[in-house]
């Protein structure tokens, strides 16, 4: 037996002659790497390989060295000698610098996410350079692209370690151990590698090395392989413009990924631009049984973010007639809510039938909202399309292409709304094009929300809306709008067996099976070759977001409506709540990317009351925030006011110094004479030495005010004037004459008039002093009556001290005066800070009364003066008549609007039954000229025993859209479909009977559920949120969003998309024939998804 000897793995080991062993830099489950001082003083990497003859990494990695040693490439890493030392394979290369993996972990360390996107891009380059050059030079792909296998060298990257290796020639292709599964391809687990595996693999580190996350979470190899082959891949945390390159990159099906991994890198380089456009800125049926639905964790929303609403832009495509029912009540409640609507509504409308088209030309709501592009897409005869090519039709039977009905309507069979599409197709790609742009035009930097509508249980909409999704994504792609979502929102009838349905429900089965093959994770949606649109991929295709909303029974009053749902859920996702929505949907995320069945969503939505949208939220807080600015004032005006008002002020008040010092000495006498004598009989028991000093004069006529108690007096006249000035303001407020700022400048004008009065007095008064002097003088002596000398030295004395005391009154007076311009102000500010408080549109100039119809402006004025009426007793006149009234300006907002909604009420009804009655002369006057095609459509299906008749959905469905006017508001209307009376636009006043309409049908299919309240203010969660968490057993998710009609939100995720198509084949008596014959096209086998 022989016995190898081998060496220890060290620094100084040489595994060969010359290449000494410096210093591990790496080392794995199957080997070693060491910097290696090679001859010549040249650095080396060296790989130590462990079993290189016997195990079969070693081996594999042998025969992959075999396959590289001739090929060279700028960056391949450079192979400089292999061998077999020892039993171990020694494998010599130039050393690199690192690899990207080292380069990730330096930016993560420093706080970055990942590589900046520049610099990863070019990195990229180099490495799809190289394996394009291994691809089609060598047939050969690396198969363990990794950001470890991805070494750096002079700042470009080299591709190393080719242990995987695969010449794709040849005929054995199994894989073995060793790949990396977080970034292998699917086909890869399936043994079966293609000349565009790398670049899948190259795709998932892309994502990895950008944004520290991968698009598959998986942890375990099982995990991992089970997500590459069946899972969707997560690829929210990328940019929008990367999506539309990596989706595509890691398609499933190698055959739908890029030409080449530099097509890819160049994808990502160069993405799609905007193009001729500059931008500027649960209840079960008869047939269900017992399933089970899980209740989903509340959302953690962010409130604070929805505090405030701000204009959204949304696109509207609506197809067929459940389209142009939602397009028509949409359009309505902009139209209502005018300048102030928080959504900006762009819109496209197609349809077959013209009777649609042409009512929906008739009622355009308004002028202020963009016009809708309204594309009519008829059939053509079948003589028509027998006389035309018809290659553009290749995925369409022939049996629909040439047995048209002579109606040259679809008669709800689907496959001839899709012929309608096809053979318009450019005409849809232009309105579509054309909306879009506009659309890029408005929305600046903001997000535009984006829906696709239509049933998929009748002919037009069924057979477009599958593939007008996808087209719109691809359009918003090359638009440069791959951030903007779009949201399908699809409606069927009901899961209830209905003869007078039976066309509709095979329409629904066979739709709901096209969508399951769409939605199983891995199916790209085609495209069409005959009309040159292109594939989507899996990941990008919008019927993956999709929602099915079941119509409600129509023999129940409280069923409510597929389009009323769509209409409600739609107008919460654009005008306030998307962000919730939005995050409603992602929540399912992360058990969702595991799922390899096909899954579909549903929703339920109910109002909590009947809420008048437009008083409650526009009209009335819009007259109270003009009221409280009409007590506020505005400055300029105020300022031209205030010096007239000053003026009148002081003349009823009495605010004169001369009425003060008459007041003073006419303790003395009426007149000066009288005065005189008064002072000389003071002055006549004095003696004669005594009489002749200013200050025994001065203490005479202080102590006979004192005997008057003339402070008492002027203090009295002071508070006087100041209760007289109160009681002029507030007249002048009550009446209208005045406002508050008014006030307060005025007050400030006569603070400014009396501060200098008492001042010029005061200097009056001490002039006199100084001129009297303290006693008579000699000349005096020689008058004749030396008491006629003190009489004058007297009565000066007295005017002295009558113009002192009067200049402290007006000291008085202005601190007085200061109080109440303080309480003004304060009074100010508070009306002001109100003005913030009243919930809506916060902006002075905006005034969307004057965007009314004229008659509604003409009683604007007559509100607010009635409004006036109402509350300035408690609001504007208590804080100027009482200073120590209590208010709130929360209180005092919330109380006006309250005030102002029963009188908005009543002017808005009278407006409306005026308009109804026009509405509805107009809408019967069209309807007298619509003719209601019934048609039996049975024989074409292929069903000779039934006597069924079909009618069309579409039809159904127009004739209904005229016969109801426009609507002003979201208040109830009356809907009244064939069948029975219910409530179409779906309003509860108990939370009970709330939360069991809310629940979606399709729940009756199992799945998972959350429930969402949404209210538009504090006081209205406080309200309902006890209630409703009361009333529902799971958890509660409670958004306030401002103004937003209370509802409840009942989201639906996870329903098995083949128990809905098992339920709707048994509706079907499991004629599944019939269901097959109304498949769309005919290049998909769509039993096999």
């Amino acid at each position: 037996m022989t016995v190898q000897s081998v060496r220890k793995i060290a620094p100084g080991y040489e595994p060969i002659s010359g290449y000494t062993l410096e210093q591990k830099i790496g080392e794995g489950g199957f080997g070693e790497v060491w910097r290696a001082n090679a001859p010549g003083g040249l650095k080396k990497a060296v790989k130590i390989v462990f079993g290189a003859t016997h195990a079969n990494r070693g081996s594999r990695e042998l025969k992959s060295l075999e396959r590289i040693k001739g090929v060279h490439h700028p960056f391949l890493l450079t192979l400089e000698r292999f061998g077999v030392v020892d039993d171990q394979l020694v494998i010599v290369t130039e050393l690199a610098d690192g690899s990207l993996e080292d380069v990730l972990k330096r930016h993560i360390d420093r706080g970055s996410c990942g590589i900046p996107r520049a610099a990863l891009l070019s990195y990229l380059h180099d490495a799809a350079d190289a394996l394009d050059y291994l691809h089609k030079s060598y047939q050969l792909q690396h198969l363990d692209v990794k950001p470890g296998n991805l070494l750096m060298v002079g700042g470009h990257v080299k591709v190393g370690d080719f242990g995987l290796l695969k010449d794709l020639r040849e005929t054995d292709n199994s894989i073995v151990g060793g790949l990396t599964p977080i970034y292998a391809p699917p086909e890869v687990f399936d043994g079966r590698p293609s000349m565009n595996s790398d670049q899948y693999s190259l795709a998932v580190m892309y994502q990895e090395l950008l944004t520290g996350t991968r698009p598959f979470s998986g942890r375990t190899i099982a995990q991992l392989a089970t997500q590459h082959v069946h899972a969707a891949p997560n690829l929210e945390p990328l940019p929008p413009a990367d999506r539309v390159a990596v989706a595509r990159a890691l398609e499933k099906d190698p055959d739908r990924r890029f030409d080449s991994c530099q097509e890819f890198v160049d994808a990502l380089k160069t993405p799609r631009q905007r193009q001729d456009t500059t931008v500027q800125r649960v209840t079960t049926g008869p047939v269900a049984e017992e399933v089970a639905v899980e209740d989903l964790p509340s959302i953690n929303a962010d409130s604070e973010q929805l505090r405030s609403r701000v204009t959204g832009h949304a696109l509207l495509v609506a197809i067929g007639g459940v389209g142009a029912e939602c397009l028509h009540e949409l359009r309505g409640r902009v139209a209502t809510l005018h300048s102030a609507c928080p959504l900006d509504l762009h819109s496209v409308l197609i349809d077959t039938d013209m009777h649609t088209i042409h009512a929906a030309r008739l009622t355009e709501a308004s002028d202020r909202i963009p016009p809708a592009t309204i594309l009519h897409t008829p059939l053509r005869s079948a003589s028509e399309y027998r006389a035309r090519p018809t290659e553009h039709l290749r995925n369409v039977s022939r049996r629909w292409i040439y047995n048209v009905p002579r109606s040259a309507a679809t008669e709800g069979m689907r496959p001839l709304g899709r012929l309608a599409m096809v053979d318009h197709a450019e005409k849809i790609d232009a309105g579509l094009r054309e909306a879009i742009d506009h659309l890029a035009a408005v929305c600046g930097e903001r997000v535009p929300s984006i829906y696709i509508v239509g049933s998929i249980s009748g002919g037009t909409a069924s057979g477009m809306i599958l593939d007008l999704a996808p087209r719109l994504r691809t359009l918003l792609d090359e638009a440069g709008m791959e951030h903007a979502p779009v949201l399908p929102l699809l409606s069927s009838v009901c899961m209830k067996g209905n003869p007078h349905q039976n066309v509709s429900l095979h329409d629904t089965h066979a739709a709901v099976s096209e969508i399951r093959h769409y939605v199983t994770p891995g199916n790209s949606y085609p495209g069409d070759n005959g009309v040159n649109w292109p594939g989507v991929p899996a990941v990008r295709n919008p019927l993956r977001d999709a929602y099915l909303i079941l119509d409600g029974d129509h023999a129940s009053p409280d069923s409510p409506s597929a389009s009323a749902t769509i209409v409600d859920y739609l107008w919460a996702d654009a005008t306030g709540a998307g962000e919730l929505l939005a995050s409603a949907r992602r929540c399912d995320a992360a058990d969702a990317v595991g799922l390899a069945k096909p899954m579909i969503r549903s929703v339920g939505v109910t109002r909590l009351k009947c809420v008048r949208a437009l008083e409650e939220n526009l009209l009335a807080p819009a007259a109270a925030r003009h009221l409280l600015l009409r007590w506020l004032g505005r400055p300029a005006e105020s300022r031209d006011i205030a010096g007239p008002l000053a003026e009148r002020l002081r003349k009823r008040c009495d605010i004169n110094p001369q009425l003060m010092i008459g007041q003073i000495r006419g303790l003395f006498g009426e007149n000066e004479a009288a005065i005189v004598d008064q002072l000389a009989a003071l002055l006549a028991p004095l003696s004669a030495e005594a009489i002749g000093q200013c200050e025994t004069i001065e203490m005479v006529i202080l102590g006979s005010l004192d005997d008057a108690d003339i402070a008492t007096q002027l203090q009295r006249s002071v508070a006087a004037q100041v209760v007289s000035l109160r009681r002029e303001l507030v007249v002048r407020l009550q009446d209208g004459r005045i406002d508050i700022t008014s006030a307060v400048q005025a007050i400030e004008k006569l603070i400014v008039e009396t501060r200098e009065t008492s001042r010029v007095l005061a200097e009056q008064s001490q002039s006199s002093v100084s001129d009297i002097g303290t006693s008579i003088g000699a000349s005096d002596e020689e008058m004749v009556n030396r008491l006629e000398a003190a009489e004058r030295m007297a009565l000066t004395r007295l005017m002295a001290i009558a113009l002192q005391l009067t200049s402290q009154s007006y000291s008085r007076l202005t601190k007085q005066l200061e109080t109440l311009h303080t309480q003004l102000s304060e009074a100010a500010i508070g009306i002001a800070r109100a003005v913030r408080c009243v919930p809506g549109d916060n902006r002075d100039t905006e005034n969307p009364w004057t965007e009314m119809p004229q008659e509604i402006q003409l009683r604007f004025t007559q509100v607010l003066d009635h409004l006036h009426n109402e509350s300035a007793q408690r609001w504007l006149i208590a804080p100027v008549r009482k200073p120590d009234a209590a208010w709130d300006v929360k209180t005092m907002a919330s109380e006006l609007v309250s005030l102002c909604l029963p009188m908005v009420e009543d002017i808005i009804d009278q407006h409306r039954r005026v308009t109804d009655v026009s509405a509805s002369t107009t809408c019967n006057n069209l309807l007298n000229k619509t003719d209601v095609n019934v048609t039996n459509v049975t024989a074409s299906l292929g069903q000779p025993d039934s006597s069924t008749k079909a009618t069309s959905d579409t039809v159904k469905v127009t004739a209904h859209y005229m016969t109801t006017p426009a609507p002003a508001t979201m208040e109830t209307q009356t809907f009244t479909p064939t069948g029975g009376q219910r409530n179409r636009w779906n309003e509860q006043t108990t939370i009970e009977s709330a939360l069991k309409v809310a629940i979606p049908g399709l729940l009756q299919c199992g799945g998972r559920q959350r429930l969402l309240l949404l209210v538009g203010s504090d006081g209205e969660r406080e309200r309902l949120e006890p209630k409703v968490a009361a009333a529902h057993q799971g958890s509660l998710t409670t958004v306030v969003i401002p103004g937003i009609t209370p509802a409840l939100v009942h989201e639906a995720q996870q329903i098995p998309v083949d128990e809905v198509i098992r339920r709707f084949e048994t509706l079907t008596g499991g004629n599944t024939q019939v269901s097959k014959r109304l498949h769309a096209r005919t290049d998909i086998q769509w039993d096999q998804p």
